[in-house]
């Protein structure tokens, strides 16, 4: 008869047991997943539970239950990974807060505008950083003539050179005076990375000879740096970095906390 389709029964019953079984072996290999997963918890390897977990998700979209208590059990995961961070960083914020305390010692803190420097009247060189390890160079001229420089360059024996960014004379990072004497002084002061890695060029080669030069106006004989004023550099940066790390841990343990309070409310 045209129009009809003739379907053998058989064949029905063997497509529907096919797929049946196919169903069946995904939530197998599922729950084999996820039983995987959660051992790796127990085990407390948590970053393996959970590349397990999303693989799960990623190749069985379709089953739905034991996708559920996958995620139950990711934000289990999840949770520990937060508590152990927060343990982390109270373990670790008394020791790097005795590090910085000891190290303010050789610094005075200058209020305004909110920085540690050892000698904030160095002659060449000055470098300071701020209570979160954010460090600035401050260049320095003095003489008869002014130079009108907006830049600096310093250069170790091998010829090897760094030079900052160029600062613009605005009054405040760039900016000269002449004293009561008549002397004309230019200070140049390079912060939030505008000193382009010359503060770690001279960390890195302090016991060596360094030469400095202004650059960007009149030309000026290069000039050695004082290794106090290298030692100075040398004993800040180990500060900011310190100040740094601190303010990473107050971060992290800010965050971990909200974290578990929303993982605990989630619960």
């Amino acid at each position: 008869m045209r129009g009809c389709l003739i379907v053998d029964t058989k064949t029905v019953v063997f497509v529907f047991l096919l797929f049946l079984f196919g169903c069946n072996n995904d939530k197998k290999t599922a729950l084999a997943y996820l039983r995987q997963a959660q051992d790796l918890y127990e085990q407390a390897q948590y970053g393996s539970a959970k590349q397990l977990l999303d693989s799960l998700k990623v190749e069985f979209p379709k089953e739905v239950s034991v996708r559920k208590k996958a995620l139950f059990l990711m934000r289990n995961i999840e949770l520990k990974e937060q508590e152990r961070n927060l343990l982390y960083c109270d373990s670790l914020l008394p020791v790097r807060q005795a590090e910085a305390d000891s190290l303010k010692r050789l610094f005075v803190f200058i209020q305004d505008p909110g920085f540690y420097s050892i000698n904030p009247n160095a002659k060449f060189i000055r470098t300071s950083t701020n209570e979160w390890g954010e460090m600035a160079l401050t260049d320095v001229y003095s003489g008869t003539t002014p130079l009108k420089h907006n830049r600096l360059k310093v250069t170790n024996p091998a010829g090897e050179y760094q030079e900052t960014e160029a600062i613009s004379f605005d009054g405040g990072t760039n900016y000269t005076f002449r004293d009561v004497s008549g002397t004309i002084y230019e200070i140049v002061t390079y912060q939030k990375g505008r000193d382009n890695g010359t503060i770690l060029f001279i960390y890195h080669s302090a016991g060596q000879k360094l030469k400095m030069e202004y650059l960007g106006g009149k030309k000026y004989p290069p000039v050695v740096i004082p290794d106090k004023e290298k030692q100075d550099l040398v004993s800040t940066v180990d500060l900011a970095a310190v100040l740094h790390d601190i303010d990473q841990l107050k971060k992290e343990k800010e965050k971990a906390g909200k974290r578990i309070e929303y993982l605990k409310k989630k619960s």
